[in-house]
């Protein structure tokens, strides 16, 4: 792993870190995984039905960072937890009573 592209994982972790936060005051389960030469990600868990889950992604374009689901729907930007997290909740809150 380059110097470049450590610091880019761990940029991505803190960025994920911090909304996990967010996801977490909405009351969300939360995992965070981060394993040499793969992308870190973010698994974020409906506890009222657990098998309803979203994979989230925090990743740099065009010197901007921001949060994707797994399946390569753009979220929003890095730098506004709080509307990615609305957005993902907004997700997962449909079955979720």
């Amino acid at each position: 792993m380059t110097a470049r592209s450590h610091a880019m994982t761990a940029e991505a972790v803190d960025h994920l870190q911090r909304l996990a936060l967010q996801l977490e005051a909405h009351s969300f389960k939360v995992e965070l995984t981060s394993r040499t030469g793969l992308v870190p990600q973010l698994r974020v868990i409906n506890p009222a039905a657990p098998s309803v889950t979203e994979d989230v992604l925090a990743c740099e374009d065009d010197g901007e960072w921001w949060f994707w689901l797994s399946w390569a729907g753009r979220i929003g930007q890095a730098e506004d937890v709080t509307t990615a997290a609305e957005r993902i909740a907004s997700v997962l809150y449909v079955i979720r009573r």
